[in-house]
């Protein structure tokens, strides 16, 4: 494999898994949500869901949707171009691009269409990615296959970001402190496990506690994969993290992203006082 290529997979799954984390727990409702009039969605039609689109679009651009957006990255990532335009042939099993009807589909799709892309990435050679592409290719037939390469990274990393400000934006339209109900009993540890994690990742330090005391799992970890510890540990937050420690949490776990256990987040983020703290626990040193 050719340092050009292991830096454009590199490039590839890093973005990959930054849009991966950023689609966890997405649902129909906000899978769906137009927040102004006019939005380009994905709907139901005599044949099937089709996404919104047009020859000449409307100026200014209309705002898209979760559904419209995430399938338009599926389009993108798995159509034939991203294979026959490098020289090679799709396998008989990529498929063709869906338009997913609803969030599970949504997903289940992305990674089926980010491992074809995955595996068409993998399988250039310097070559493919020197040559000009030629009369397949169309305008860009003088341009090579790096520069398309980089042209369907650059789609999956803008239309990623726009996928996780559209969800940001949703939150922050529903915004709730899902804490309160726990503390007055309304939400238990079997309706949400992780929550004890997600006061932690809000650095709701404060509340920490009061959830462990009322059963919500310590070890348990935020959508991004971390746990409590972790994120004390990375924070600087010392209280918590001793608290966290002597309430049993298993400081051997490691994250997902940087495969790190605590005492490792604590060093990456460049927090002294809780490494020390973690290195004077028997067994650490």
């Amino acid at each position: 494999m050719t340092k050009t290529l292991e830096h454009l997979l590199e490039l590839s799954g890093f973005a990959w898994e930054r849009l991966r984390d950023r689609v966890a727990g997405l649902t129909d409702e906000e899978y769906f949500w137009e927040p102004f009039d006019g939005c380009w969605t994905v709907r139901e039609t005599p044949a099937g869901f089709a996404a919104d689109w047009a020859w000449i679009p409307p100026e200014p651009a209309p705002f898209t949707t979760l559904a419209w957006r995430i399938s338009h990255i599926v389009d993108i990532l798995q159509e034939d171009r991203t294979a026959t335009w490098l020289g090679h042939r799709p396998a008989d099993d990529d498929g063709q691009p869906p338009v997913p009807a609803s969030a599970a589909e949504a997903i289940s799709a992305l990674d089926h269409a980010y491992a074809v892309w995955h595996r068409r990435l993998s399988a250039l050679s310097q070559d493919d990615l020197d040559r000009p592409m030629g009369a397949i290719a169309g305008p860009w037939a003088d341009h090579d296959g790096t520069s398309f390469v980089l042209h369907i990274l650059d789609e999956l990393i803008h239309h990623g970001a726009e996928v996780g400000t559209v969800r940001d934006f949703y939150r922050g339209a529903r915004a709730e402190d899902p804490f309160g109900p726990a503390l007055t009993g309304d939400v238990t540890p079997a309706d949400r496990p992780a929550l004890l994690a997600e006061a932690a990742a809000a650095q709701r330090w404060e509340v920490v506690p009061q959830l462990a005391e009322l059963g919500f799992g310590i070890d348990e970890r935020t959508p991004s994969g971390v746990t409590a510890a972790h994120l004390a540990a990375g924070t600087g937050s010392l209280d918590t993290l001793r608290f966290l420690v002597e309430h049993g949490a298993d400081l051997s776990l490691t994250d997902p992203r940087f495969d790190a256990d605590v005492l490792g987040w604590a060093k990456w983020f460049k927090q002294p006082e809780a490494a020390s703290y973690l290195e004077s626990l028997s067994g650490r040193r």
